[in-house]
């Protein structure tokens, strides 16, 4: 559970660039949600409960990309017994997106269970991964391969342009077994509705929704280890983030949102 909050996919230009594509771009901001428990009508459950909060945060400075994103959640199991889950990701991404510094944390229960930090580098014939914690290891990466950054980046062109469907390898640092395959759908564009409690002018106009799938990529699995699904607006900003882990299903709903100015460099 992870990547729960590392919603992104990778770029593909059919269709058509109109106005949406010029206004389309990656905006510096906070965005905070309230987390809970997606449960449907008759479908099981691991989980009777769950409560939580999500925060998104990119900031820009003069040589890139600035990001914190933090997922906390107390589940109720069902059948007797409580989790608290905590995961925390902060990184630095090169504007050009060929280099990531990356720390990532996660906690059991207010205990620190692993931390996997390191600097990745790519160039056009691949790349690597060199880990410092928990211990030093090098991971190479194909070609192809992107950041987060530059992944969500890029999946506002994809949208902006009329893609509908998209796929591509991404590296964020999770583990030495970080490369994923993220499949995306996306859906037809629509007016980003006003957001109730949500009050920040300049933020997006247009949206899409989307449902996305993520797949080991060394073991080759027809099934993915996770799926998610929202509504991404043309500033890249998530909205209704729905998080399906297979025995149980999250909901994020934004409560605060936070836009940052961008560096006069």
């Amino acid at each position: 559970m992870t990547r729960a909050w590392l919603l992104m996919l990778a770029m593909a230009l059919p269709g058509t660039a109109g106005s949406v594509l010029a206004q389309a771009a990656l905006q510096p901001h906070i965005a905070a949600y309230r987390v809970g428990l997606d449960s449907r009508p008759g479908e099981a459950s691991a989980l009777s409960d769950a409560v939580g909060g999500l925060v998104i945060e990119w900031r820009l400075a003069c040589d890139g990309w600035l990001s914190r994103q933090r997922l906390g959640f107390v589940g109720t199991i069902d059948g007797g017994g409580t989790i608290n889950h905590d995961v925390r990701f902060t990184s630095w991404e090169a504007m050009d997106g060929s280099r990531l510094r990356y720390v990532v944390r996660s906690f059991e229960n207010d205990q620190l269970q692993s931390e996997f930090r390191g600097i990745a580098e790519l160039q056009e014939d691949g790349g690597v991964a060199d880990f410092t914690a928990p211990r030093k290891e090098t991971v190479a990466l194909p070609p192809g391969t992107v950041f987060p950054t530059e992944h969500i980046r890029q999946v506002l062109e994809a949208a902006a342009a009329g893609a509908r469907f998209v796929s591509h390898e991404v590296f964020d640092g999770f583990d030495f077994d970080a490369l994923r395959q993220v499949t995306s759908v996306i859906g037809a564009e629509r007016p980003l509705e006003p957001q109730p409690g949500i009050a920040a002018e300049g933020s997006g106009e247009h949206a899409w929704p989307l449902s996305m799938a993520y797949y080991k990529v060394q073991r080759g699995e027809q099934e993915p280890e996770f799926e998610a699904t929202f509504l991404l607006d043309d500033k890249g900003i998530l909205y209704d983030v729905g998080l399906d882990y297979g025995d149980f299903r999250l909901r994020g709903e934004l409560e605060q949102l936070e836009l940052l100015q961008r560096p006069a460099c």
